[in-house]
């Protein structure tokens, strides 16, 4: 067992000393440490060998031989180099994070958490099926160390005097790409044991990623370094890649915006969006024009400022021009005085870590779209959190084979207006799902599990007038995506 498991909140972690010669290559110099990581080509294999030794050897008790050591290792040659294909990324996940988590077991515990679910995501990717009692341990070694994690973060947050900014923002970053890739585990877990009884709700869910995430944002303005007024460059570099012409495919733009079904989604996600917009419209003039309504002023206000945020990142990712760009920015500014929280006194962090941090509420029009589209998670307001959440949690795994009169919820307007704005966001989590591992399948699983539960043609009889060819575009885009993937 390492010897993180001994240290108090804050101080160095330790590893014992047989270990230390064969993983600990860290170096102040980034040149030097980047030479030995991995690319996202070719990642190195020397060093985990071994650790690759003991995840394939087929014996369900594997994971306690997993140490901690092994899991930082995994982490420095595997894990730290497909986490972000954002160059300005390279040097806080292969240098700044790990010297910061032999400084502080709560990053620490974070960033062993997520090199175990990642190697859970490497097994399941397989072509050979792993063990799902391997999957199954080393994925409990990582729910082990992020609630270690998380029980520390807590410590950290209940202490403002002495609050230590720097391993709190560096925790909830690693946690985000754990919670995501966590929820497509367990669903493999579940698809491989599921039986023919009744379908069981499934078991993804966002919640713990809006958590972290909208956790990062509350701590970047806290540090009055999310500031919008600043050109969008980082301090670790910038992208100096010409923009966008068109939709051209070139071998240096990111994955998401190279993906299959991005000319796809570019050219019909217009008229889907205007027509979202459109029952929005419908049911405002309703709500207004008649006694009884069955939502509240409040509830539509939050759908609207949902729709217009997933407005401005469907134009600023297919329309990036600088009228977009200046709507977004004019929007953020608002929503940031929605969730401006009270000034707080706390020690500034580091540039590299201002510079990653930051990478998460904002992005340049060519730069990887994974954390844009996520932002969409940060930036709703939480009234319409709280009406889709539950709404979500009722997904299924699989559909019920009977009669659709008794299956699908009769769902309110109002219901079905909150699952519809999600659901077109999914469409867009689509595109990246080969950019971020930790993202993967899990958008086409979430949203098929809201299909499974409600259906595909709750709009259409809702909105007979807004989807007159009968085609919903989330099932639409959704039914392609599987077509296209079956015939490859």
């Amino acid at each position: 067992m390492s010897a993180a498991s001994d240290t108090k909140s804050g101080q160095k972690v330790s590893f014992p000393s047989q270990r230390k010669s064969s993983i600990l290559h860290l170096s102040p110099n980034p040149s030097s440490f980047s030479k030995g990581s991995p690319s996202f080509e070719k990642p190195t294999q020397s060093n985990t060998a071994a650790v690759d030794a003991k995840i394939y050897s087929d014996a369900a008790d594997f994971a306690p031989r997993l140490s901690d050591a092994d899991l930082f290792q995994h982490y420095l040659e595997h894990t730290s180099g497909t986490l972000s294909h954002c160059q300005r990324d390279h040097g806080a996940l292969r240098m700044g994070i790990p010297t910061l988590a032999l400084q502080s077991k709560t990053v620490f515990h974070s960033l062993l958490a997520l090199s175990a679910v990642c190697i859970c995501c490497d097994m399941i990717t397989k072509e050979q099926s792993p063990s799902v009692d391997a999957v199954y341990h080393i994925l409990m070694t990582g729910y082990r160390l992020c609630n270690l994690a998380s029980e520390q973060m807590r410590e950290l947050i209940s202490q403002p005097d002495s609050l230590k900014t720097e391993p709190l923002l560096a925790s909830a970053m690693l946690l985000v790409p754990f919670s995501a890739a966590s929820q497509q585990v367990n669903h493999w877990i579940s698809s491989k044991s599921r039986t023919r009884e009744s379908p069981k709700p499934l078991s993804s869910t966002p919640r713990n990623v809006i958590i972290m995430m909208r956790g990062i944002r509350t701590t970047l303005q806290a540090l009055d370094c999310y500031d919008l007024s600043m050109p969008e460059t980082m301090e670790s570099g910038t992208d100096s890649s010409p923009p966008l012409l068109g939709f051209n495919i070139s071998p240096a733009l990111p994955l998401s915006r190279r993906h299959v079904m991005f000319p796809i989604v570019a050219e019909t996600s217009q008229k889907a969006f205007d027509k979202l917009q459109e029952r929005l419209d419908s049911l405002c003039y309703q709500s207004a024009c008649y006694d009884g309504a069955r939502c509240t002023n409040d509830q539509l206000t939050a759908c609207a400022a949902a729709l217009e945020i997933l407005f401005a990142i469907r134009t600023d990712t297919f329309s990036p021009s600088s009228s977009s760009a200046l709507r977004s920015r004019s929007m953020e500014s608002s929503i940031k005085m929605l969730f401006e929280p009270p000034s707080v006194s706390i020690r500034q962090v580091g540039p590299w870590l201002r510079s990653w941090a930051r990478g998460h509420t904002a992005s340049l029009p060519t730069e990887p779209l994974t954390m844009r589209f996520l932002g969409f998670l940060v930036q709703a307001p939480q009234a319409y959190l709280d009406l889709v959440l539950p709404l979500l949690d009722q997904r299924l795994e699989s559909p019920i084979n009977t009669p659709y009169e008794d299956t699908w919820p009769q769902l309110t307007m109002e219901q079905a207006l909150v699952l519809d704005i999600y659901a077109h966001w999914s469409v867009l989590m689509f595109l990246v799902e080969e950019e971020s591992w930790w993202i993967g399948n899990l958008p086409i699983v979430t949203l098929t599990g809201m299909v499974n539960r409600y259906g595909d043609q709750f709009v259409t009889e809702l909105w007979p007038d807004s989807i007159r060819d009968g085609e919903w575009w989330p099932g639409c885009m959704l039914n392609i995506l599987r077509e296209i993937k079956r015939c490859r």
